[in-house]
């Protein structure tokens, strides 16, 4: 009877009320856009770091803006770990952010912190272009140095990327072909490679694994699972084109709402991304990290970047994103 009583007790004191939601101990709700696998990394390594869990599910960065938004003022989430820079500056332009400057990120440059503490980037991530290395052979096909070369008939129906209405990653391709080629290019390249894409998936990540699995020759995907596929043995080959790539953060940010033991506990983690292990981490990855590290998939390369204005895209994307569903197709797998 005793040991019931004690165990009773010790589920009474393991868990707390906060605004109605419950919380087990030193626990938080986060709202992660990073890709399952990179996901559990930033988890594991919090839960490491400071002892407290976060509690996720993934979404790609597109569903985690609609989400936030269609909950906005009241937020089901403690914070947002691992979203783009649309929602993070529409969440600080709106104050569904709340400030907080972390001593933990002193010394960090501009990119990757909000000089008001509204927001800490975690990693830029960009693009590139993948191939599959035997299907490319078997039709004696090289992997192309130029985005123009997309454009060439002969790859009608063997390319695939991302969704802008979903993908966190695929607004950051439009938004860079954009800055590229002039807003007029920019829709003009667009129109003309959606006549070789074959479909548009809901993930910037789900290209590698398409084109790594043999099913297109050529994606448009994300940067940041490129060197896993290749570490489990894909054929993969992949490479940064001449005219360059896009980029985007990987921000993180504590909800407005967000108050008492939960604001604390956010505030802990987000001392804890400020740290050099969590930099390793993501240049573990593939991330360009806040403090220097050792780069898993450019080494010690540094890709050639399309000049970019974060902001702008930001502020762009709603209309961009009607121009979309006026010009292409709205659907993705």
């Amino acid at each position: 009877m005793k040991a019931k009583l004690s165990l009773a007790v010790l589920v009474i004191f393991s868990i707390m009320v906060v605004g109605g939601s419950v919380y087990a101990a030193d626990e938080i709700t986060a709202y992660m856009g990073t890709s399952p696998d990179n996901n559990i990394a930033i988890v594991d390594y919090i839960k490491k770091k400071t002892g407290i869990h976060i509690k996720q599910t993934f979404q790609s960065f597109g569903e985690i803006e609609a989400k936030v938004k269609a909950e906005a003022p009241n937020f089901n989430a403690d914070m947002c770990l691992g979203v783009g820079s649309p929602l993070t500056f529409m969440a600080k332009k709106n104050k569904w952010a709340g400030p907080y400057k972390s001593s933990d990120w002193l010394g960090i440059g501009k990119v990757f912190v909000d000089p008001e503490g509204y927001w800490y980037n975690i990693g830029n991530f960009s693009f590139v272009l993948v191939g599959n290395k035997d299907a490319l052979a078997k039709k004696g096909y090289t992997l192309p140095t130029s985005w123009q070369e997309l454009l060439d008939p002969k790859w009608k129906g063997e390319i695939v990327m991302a969704s802008p209405l979903s993908s966190g990653t695929a607004n950051m391709i439009r938004f860079a072909f954009l800055a590229l080629y002039g807003d007029d290019g920019g829709w003009d390249f667009l129109q003309k490679l959606d006549k070789n894409i074959h479909h548009y998936t809901r993930s910037g990540n789900a290209p590698t694994d398409l084109v790594g699995r043999g099913e297109f020759m050529l994606g448009i995907t994300s940067d940041e699972n490129v060197k896993n596929r290749l570490d489990q043995g894909y054929p993969l080959v992949w490479g940064v084109p001449q005219e360059g790539i896009g980029y985007d953060g990987t921000f993180a940010f504590i909800f407005s709402t967000t108050k008492g033991k939960q604001l604390s506990l956010c505030q802990k983690v987000m001392d804890a991304l400020g740290d050099q292990e969590l930099s390793d981490i993501m240049a573990g990855i593939g991330y360009m990290s806040p403090r220097p590290a050792a780069n898993k998939l450019y080494g010690a390369m540094t890709p050639k970047y399309i000049d970019l204005d974060l902001g702008k895209a930001a502020e762009e994307r709603p209309k961009n994103n009607d121009i979309w569903k006026s010009k292409f197709r709205v659907t993705y797998k």
